[in-house]
């Protein structure tokens, strides 16, 4: 597991934690302030077509608005890496 990271969101900081969960990669989204904290992961259709989404579901746009700035930052930490 990586160690926690920080994104800017909606005018907040959030905390992001990433943990797997019955084999499935999910992040921890602990927002500053009163919003509750979002768990998000990546689904996938038959056809392969991936995108984020709320665990439970019911926060979509959130989950695919944070999910951006998830993967932007993990890519950037690959090309540092790379």
């Amino acid at each position: 597991m990586e160690r926690p990271f920080y994104i800017a969101y909606d005018g907040f900081t959030a905390k992001v934690t990433e943990h797997e969960l019955q084999e499935m990669r999910v992040f921890h989204i602990a927002f500053d302030g009163t919003r509750k904290p979002l768990v998000i992961t990546v689904a996938e259709t038959p056809g392969g077509k991936k995108w984020w989404t709320s665990v439970p579901q019911g926060r979509q746009k959130e989950a695919e608005e944070v999910g951006k700035l998830v993967a932007d930052y993990i890519r950037a930490k690959r090309k540092e890496k790379g």
